[in-house]
């Protein structure tokens, strides 16, 4: 019998309940939506989870075509977690971060109980969804345009580096290294615990993108195959711009701002100093030119809200090999 809020189910049986993360102030429960999958045969646990930003909700969809449609309890080796909505109130808000106290949920991990609303709802999130987990998929959406991406930690112990990447070549997406000790996200402190995650990148936010929709749910039943939770082979996963290599990425922000001007294509190869945007003032006076630093491949103008962009604003994700630059 798995235990998760309101839920209890039994072997080879699908339920779906709430899970309390915090009080409001009016003194009443706050929830979020989960379900719980208990397979028929023993086997690991592996938790999927999205919407610690208000805006990803693309997750959400995948999620319930998954638990509706794809998921058959008596078929499944091990426990499918689905918790589809972590961040209630940055969702209603339609925001990235949480309204009561402007935090990013992906930047409290563990939390802690009774501090900020997030860090205590976080606290809770991983004492009931990340230390129970075995493995993590942990959903995001990068705002377009992007590729489709996985993101795989690249620091701390190999072996559970070399599983994070057998679950991202297994979903399908081009895998990009980060670092795991960017302070206070779900997958890094669950990389910290020991165990393997990825972050799979949809496109894009606020929206429901159908080729989204489509890969995330075969890459996660991919996922689960090379777990050995389901029998089959894995399926094919295409996405616009995918490449083979594995990267490492950049962050290239504004330094003077302005508008911006996409000077590429997502998925366009780009030699060190070329131009990839260039920013302009209200009546076309170009103030700055974004440059890549070194040679790589345009992965995303991750632009948050309208197209233009202040000083220390993200204006593109640059892949590249690492090892060629040292």
């Amino acid at each position: 019998m798995y235990r998760l809020g309101t839920i209890e189910c039994a072997a080879g049986k699908a339920e779906t309940g709430e899970l309390t993360i915090a009080y409001g102030m009016d003194g009443r429960p706050v929830t979020i939506p989960v379900a719980v999958v208990c397979g028929s045969r023993p086997g690991p646990t592996l938790l999927v989870a999205g919407g610690l930003h208000g805006i990803e909700i693309v997750t959400i969809e995948i999620l319930r075509v998954l638990l509706q449609e794809k998921l058959d309890p008596t078929a499944l080796a091990g426990t499918v977690v689905l918790a589809p909505l972590l961040n209630p109130w940055a969702f209603h808000a339609s925001h990235r971060l949480t309204p009561h106290d402007a935090q990013d949920m992906n930047r409290v991990f563990p939390g802690t109980r009774g501090s900020t609303l997030t860090g205590h709802a976080a606290h809770i999130i991983t004492h009931e969804l990340l230390d129970r987990a075995d493995y993590l998929i942990d959903c995001h959406s990068c705002n377009p345009p992007s590729l489709h991406f996985t993101i795989v930690s690249e620091d701390g112990d190999p072996d559970i580096t070399q599983r994070s990447i057998d679950m991202a070549e297994a979903f399908g997406y081009p895998v990009i290294y980060a670092s795991s000790n960017h302070a206070g996200t779900a997958r890094g402190y669950f990389v910290s615990c020991g165990k393997p995650a990825i972050t799979p990148e949809f496109v894009f936010s606020r929206r429901i993108d159908p080729v989204s929709l489509a890969t995330g749910v075969v890459g996660i039943q991919n996922v689960m195959k090379s777990l050995a939770m389901l029998e089959g082979a894995a399926e094919a996963v295409s996405v616009a711009g995918h490449f083979d290599e594995r990267l490492s990425y950049k962050v290239l922000s504004a330094k003077r701002g302005g508008l911006c001007r996409l000077l590429k294509t997502c998925g366009d190869r780009v030699k060190a100093g070329e131009a990839m945007a260039s920013l302009h003032g209200i009546w076309g006076d170009e103030t700055e030119t974004i440059t890549a630093p070194v040679d790589g491949i345009l992965l995303a103008y991750p632009i948050q809200g309208n197209q233009a962009a202040a000083s220390g604003d993200k204006v593109a994700y640059l892949a590249y090999d690492r090892r060629r630059q040292s």
